[in-house]
């Protein structure tokens, strides 16, 4: 399900997909405020919400209100970095520990007409981030804004985030905190970085910690495959995620076929 504010920017390639927008008008009972969707949205029970662009106060009380209910939430929002993000939070007037609330920030970057993903962000309590590795608290690409850890400290508050992925100068990602596309054991340097999220969505569907990491593993190959057969189609991307999801093994063994005996996505 998408909330749009104003005009719809969001398409759902899903069948069971529900777009709402907001509605002015001069007349108060024809108006379609953000809170009235939520509620909407709420009553229907989506998987995921969708918040298009929270820029406005309505927005990110939306944004937060739907963080409350505990429904899984995808929103973009304008901010260059973690601090400029918090700073955006306050300014709305909603609480920067409100922040913990969210699992993965992901920060893109546009030069010379391409546009990329420059860096990932976890946001953290104070106990996560105490307990990482101490190598990981230091700047891993030599610029604060683009890898390592920290505290954005705002007086009565403080925001704790950990870099977790991160481009390269040479165009290479690097991601430590999680296992590879070959499901790699955890080793003693990749244990102080594990990507928090992972442990929060095993603690929310009753798993262990390994077996959501297997299971990223194996959906990392699916994207290094998507990658190298160059699937940037909006609408084949989803079409491949649709088909992984009725049947994964036909799936596999088809993508298999595509690329002529060279492996295995």
């Amino acid at each position: 399900m998408s909330i749009d504010e104003g005009s719809r920017e969001v398409r759902l390639p899903h069948e069971t997909g529900v777009s709402l927008t907001t509605r002015d008008h001069e007349d108060a009972y024809k108006a379609v405020s953000m809170s009235e969707l939520m509620a909407e949205a709420n009553y229907l029970n989506p998987d995921v919400e969708v918040i298009a662009e929270i820029n406005t106060p309505a927005s990110f009380e939306t944004f937060a209100e739907t963080l409350n209910t505990g429904h899984g939430v995808i929103g973009t929002t304008h901010a260059e970095d973690v601090e400029a993000l918090v700073n955006r939070v306050i300014e709305r007037g909603l609480p920067a520990y409100l922040l913990r609330e969210v699992d993965l920030v992901v920060f893109p970057r546009q030069v010379d007409g391409e546009r990329y993903v420059s860096r990932a962000v976890e946001l953290l309590s104070e106990a996560e981030y105490e307990a990482l590795d101490p190598e990981a608290t230091r700047s891993q690409t030599g610029n604060p804004k683009h890898g390592g850890a920290g505290v954005v400290d705002k007086g009565a508050e403080e925001v704790y985030y950990n870099t977790v992925a991160w481009r390269d100068a040479d165009g290479e990602f690097r991601f430590p905190g999680v296992p590879d596309s070959e499901g790699d054991a955890p080793t003693a340097s990749r244990e102080g970085r594990r990507l928090h999220a992972l442990a929060r969505v095993a603690d929310n569907t009753d798993r262990d910690v390994d077996a959501v990491e297997s299971e990223f593993a194996s959906k990392r190959r699916y994207v290094e495959y998507l990658v190298r057969e160059g699937v940037d189609d909006f609408d084949a991307l989803f079409e491949f995620l649709a088909d992984l999801r009725t049947d994964e093994a036909a799936t596999v063994e088809r993508a298999a076929r595509t690329m002529g005996g060279e492996g295995r996505p």
